[in-house]
Formats: C-alpha cells, structure tokens, sequence
C-alpha cells in the first residue's frame, strides 16, 4: 500500500487472505494476488495512491458507497463490480446481485444479505435504507467466511448469520446502530473477529469489554 494503513493476514483453506480497513465504509482485500477494493470513498483515502482494483464490492448506491472519483481512480478495463440493481442505474453492465443472489469471483462464493433500516428515519415513514435496495455480503474463501454487512440496523435476517470467520458492522447514527444495538448485532452472528467500521467516534476497548468471546480489531 502506497499509505500507511494496518492490515491484517489470515489463513483460509484456499490461501492467504489480507484485509486493510480504510475508513468509513471503505476496505481493500487481497486474495490470490487480486484486489478487492469495499465502497472506495475518494473524502476518506488518495485512491490514485492505492492498488487498482480487480474487482469492485459496493454494498449500496448512496453517495459514500458509490463515489465516481474512486472509482476513476482504481478501475481498469477488466475491473469486475458487483453491486445492486440501484447502483446498475448510475454503473450499466455490472454484475448485479439481490437480497439472497450468490455468485463465484475466482475462487470465492459471495453472497449477498439484506441490509436496511427498520427505525432510522429521516422523514416519517421513510428510513434511510429501505429493504432490498442495500446489500451485505458474505465472501466464502472455502469455509472461512467474512461478512461485510454494509448499512444496515440489527434486522432480523442477521440471526441467519452464523459465527462468520469476520465480521465488519457498522456503528453510525442516525444512519446505522449505536454502539449497543452493534454490540447486540455482533452477539447475534458471533464472529470470531469483529471489525467495528462506517463509525464517526468508537470507544473499541469499552466493545471488547462487552464481547469477551469476540477479538474486536
């Protein structure tokens, strides 16, 4: 990486996995010598500074998750995306994935998962993320599974989750959770590793100390 980030390394039934956060929503992934990039967000990172991207995982079309001078910055003419059918509106031709859709990406199952918001409003009857226009993503390297859940609240679906590998939730209001309802989210998946992400202020070592059973990064 061209800046300074922390990455972290994991061992997979089909190769070694290297996650960095970025911030915000934004993560790179590199697996097999290919790189992954997670809503690039060109406010929060030199993207022209960064590995260009094999392929692109946005999880929504809102404008911190599908952000053109990112994108510009790290596409090539064989870069892959996979995102939502709102997203295939501003980005034709992408490989667009449901609520419940998979599909394989060299070697890795990816999933899609509902992400939305059951109270977060911003006017009555409105939330901020309905239901099915967001994805979270479940990426299986055989059976070493990482979760990405994009912006969503402690929905129902969650408890379909099980003990993922890693898992990335978000902690941001009035978008997303607080830190209780994140901390009641991770108990109801149980990763392994919890990365707290798409956070504005975070008190990490008050998560862990709620989450004896979890490694929070």
């Amino acid at each position: 990486m061209a800046q300074i980030y922390n990455s972290d390394r994991y061992n997979t039934p089909i190769g070694e996995l290297v996650i960095t956060p970025i911030a915000h929503g934004s993560i790179i992934l590199e697996f097999d010598e290919k790189i992954i990039h997670v809503d690039p967000y060109s406010v929060v990172a030199d993207y022209s500074a960064l590995p260009d991207a094999d392929m692109i995982l946005m999880t929504h079309d809102h404008y911190d998750h599908l952000d053109k001078p990112a994108l510009d910055k790290i596409m090539k003419e064989d870069t892959h995306i996979i995102s939502t059918e709102k997203t295939a509106e501003t980005l034709p031709g992408i490989e667009v994935l449901k609520n419940g859709d998979s599909t394989e990406w060299h070697g890795i199952n990816i999933k899609a998962v509902p992400a939305y918001n059951i109270k977060r409003e911003y006017e009555p009857g409105k939330v901020y993320h309905p239901k099915g226009d967001g994805n979270g993503y479940i990426l299986s390297f055989g059976n070493f599974d990482v979760y990405i859940a994009g912006d969503t609240e402690n929905v129902p679906e969650l408890s379909l989750i099980k003990n993922p590998d890693i898992a990335f939730l978000p902690q941001m209001l009035p978008f997303t959770m607080d830190e209780d309802e994140m901390i009641e989210a991770a108990k109801v998946i149980n990763p392994k590793i919890l990365y707290p992400y798409h956070y504005s202020k975070i008190d990490k070592d008050e998560i862990q100390r709620k989450l004896p059973g979890i490694v929070v990064k």
